[in-house]
């Protein structure tokens, strides 16, 4: 029922067609987050999210800081031979102020959580970009006291 999210489906379907189309083709989709940019954590906004998770939920408490999402673009940039790909372009960690698994069983209680999450893991996970070696260099927690 949501149009843009409907527009990224059909984008990710038509991408995995050319790559079926013309096999050995390297076609990495992004999943980009809530981007940040440095003035967020500057003014004040980034802030606001920290302190009212329940405006978060929609991006599982994920964001990117738009430095790591260029980081990222790199990163991939320089890897080929990885095919058809999906990938959360999201940071490491999420925008609560307590362990991922302790919210998600006080405001999803009936979801179940499928595999061992992080102390700060994101629901929305990068886990497939680290695994190929991406670091992020922004975390908020460096740029903002809670």
């Amino acid at each position: 029922m949501d149009s843009y999210a409907l527009s990224k489906i059909c984008g990710e379907k038509t991408a995995r067609s050319f790559a079926r189309r013309y096999p050995g083709t390297d076609i990495y989709v992004l999943r980009i987050g809530n981007v940040i940019e440095p003035s967020d954590y500057e003014d004040g906004t980034f802030k606001g999210y920290v302190t009212k998770p329940e405006g978060r939920k929609r991006s599982a408490w994920s964001y990117i800081d738009a430095r790591d999402l260029g980081g990222i673009c790199d990163f991939l940039i320089k890897k080929s031979g990885l095919g058809y790909q999906i990938f959360n372009a999201v940071n490491d960690t999420n925008t609560l102020t307590v362990p991922t698994k302790e919210h998600l069983q006080k405001v999803c209680p009936n979801v179940p959580i499928t595999r061992e999450l992080g102390e700060w893991e994101a629901p929305l996970s990068n886990r497939k970009l680290r695994e190929l070696g991406f670091k992020e260099e922004h975390n908020w927690r460096d740029y903002v006291k809670i």
